[in-house]
């Protein structure tokens, strides 16, 4: 088994999209208005949710949630240094974890207050595809 999909939720939408598409770089999969954001990663999907509209019943269950859930994406420990820079410039706060041999990750939040963490897989001891360049 592996994760299919990672959900956060948000609370302005539009101010997510241009956070994941331009400061992460992802790839906006599908959009519905005031609703959600879906980006297709490499073997797994990003939900985003705005919890005022994916809470109320529809074509789906109900997702409901608040601001301020974790996820890690992927990246080539090589571009740690490159990343925690791109990151910096965008505005954030970032803070750097050293996981011994295994790695680094860059703590850091979205706009909502969700905590993301960019790291090599290799810090759960995993070698997988799908990391950020």
């Amino acid at each position: 088994m592996r994760v299919l999909e990672t959900c956060l939720y948000v609370d302005d939408l539009d101010r997510a999209e241009q956070f994941y598409t331009q400061v992460l770089g992802l790839t906006l999969h599908s959009r519905v208005p005031g609703r959600h954001l879906f980006y297709r990663l490499d073997g797994s999907m990003l939900l985003i949710f705005d919890p005022r509209a994916s809470a109320q019943p529809g074509d789906v269950p109900p997702h409901a949630g608040a601001p301020g859930a974790h996820a890690c994406l992927t990246l080539d420990p090589t571009q740690t240094d490159a990343w925690e820079a791109r990151l910096r410039a965008a505005g954030l706060t970032v803070t750097r974890y050293a996981w011994g041999d295994r790695g680094e990750s860059l703590y850091f939040h979205d706009p909502a207050g969700n905590v993301l963490e960019l790291a090599p897989p290799r810090i759960w001891g995993l070698d997988a595809p799908g990391v950020l360049p």
